[in-house]
């Protein structure tokens, strides 16, 4: 009678609380590390989708006034040599960084921008001819009735017709250089800032991280002692107990460790890209390559997930079979 009460008890209670258990401290351990949300960034598919054609060249056309029809692959290509991969890792890294200061309680506002000094900098000094020669390459001729330049107003910009190219950089030069000089060092990826600070307080003093560590912490607290009340109920002897507990451990144990396994699969990533073709980004910068950005973010994260998941289930299941050979090692109750 008591085995089949512990063994109800088990299924209604110890097992979903060791499954959700094991689950809670395989996502802390990578969903509080900005260190993992760098690292996901940090790869070569997600620098190739950010320097891709699609996103240099909605890039170009926002910010310098050219027709549909202008040849933008020379001010694409000098905008490519100029965003390098440890301009983007360090502008990824501090996007990261200012969002967990923000969650810590560190800074009391989060507003994502970009430094684009260093590329305002290579425009307006050792690279500006380089720069110049490629705009004045994309740059339309003046139609009957145009005026040669920028007209920022009407959002249009075309070049004189007959004139040599060196003598249009040279004008430029004294023209669209100073003005260069003036754009600001940072770009906001949004014009509305976060800094609504009640949320981010599970307790009095306790930030985000924290409050979510602590319900982890008394979530394992709980399941804890449930399911040693559950060995006590399953019988008197401690060789079975012990059995039980390692047994109700090892059922919740396989299950991560095979969720681990799946999310180093292909599985995770069909589900992912279905889910990413069927969304809507037209609130974000880039709508246009957004999910592919993300899917390239998503897939490179997927495997330390799956290491996360895999440790836990295996460290887990280890304890398990130390409970069952530990049972089966004691001596039988006289």
């Amino acid at each position: 009678m008591r085995k089949f009460i512990g063994g109800i008890f088990a299924l209604v209670l110890v097992l979903p609380l060791l499954l959700a258990a094991q689950a809670s401290v395989s996502v802390i351990t990578f969903a509080l590390d900005r260190d993992f949300y760098i690292r996901a960034v940090d790869s070569q598919p997600v620098y190739d989708v950010i320097l891709s054609e699609r996103i240099i060249s909605q890039l170009v056309f926002e910010r310098f006034p050219l027709p549909p029809e202008a040849d933008t692959r020379p001010l694409e290509n000098f905008l490519q040599d100029t965003l390098t991969r440890d301009y983007l890792r360090e502008q990824l890294s501090r996007v990261i960084n200012d969002l967990f200061d923000f969650l810590q309680g560190r800074s009391d506002e989060f507003q994502p921008s970009i430094n684009i000094a260093p590329v305002k900098n290579a425009i307006t000094g050792e690279r500006t001819d380089e720069f110049l020669r490629a705009l004045v390459a994309a740059l339309p001729v003046c139609q009957p009735g145009q005026t040669p330049g920028f007209n920022l107003e009407a959002g249009t910009a075309c070049k004189p017709s007959g004139v040599p190219e060196d003598a249009i950089v040279a004008q430029l030069e004294g023209t669209v250089v100073p003005l260069l000089a003036f754009l600001p060092d940072e770009i906001r990826l949004s014009e509305e800032s976060i800094d609504e600070t009640g949320w981010r307080f599970f307790l009095p003093g306790m930030a985000v991280p924290a409050s979510l560590i602590l319900s982890v912490l008394f979530l394992s607290f709980i399941t804890l002692c449930f399911w040693y009340i559950g060995a006590l109920i399953a019988d008197d002897s401690w060789r079975i107990r012990l059995q039980w507990l390692g047994w109700t451990l090892l059922v919740p144990a396989v299950i991560i460790f095979l969720v681990g396994l799946s999310f180093g699969s292909n599985i995770p990533s069909f589900w992912v890209q279905y889910g990413l073709e069927r969304a809507d980004f037209s609130g974000l910068p880039f709508p246009q390559s957004a999910g592919m950005l993300l899917n390239a973010v998503i897939r490179a994260a997927l495997p330390m997930v799956a290491r996360s998941f895999m440790m836990v289930g295996g460290i887990s299941a280890a304890f398990s079979l130390g409970f069952i050979f530990w049972g089966l090692a004691t001596p039988r109750k006289k």
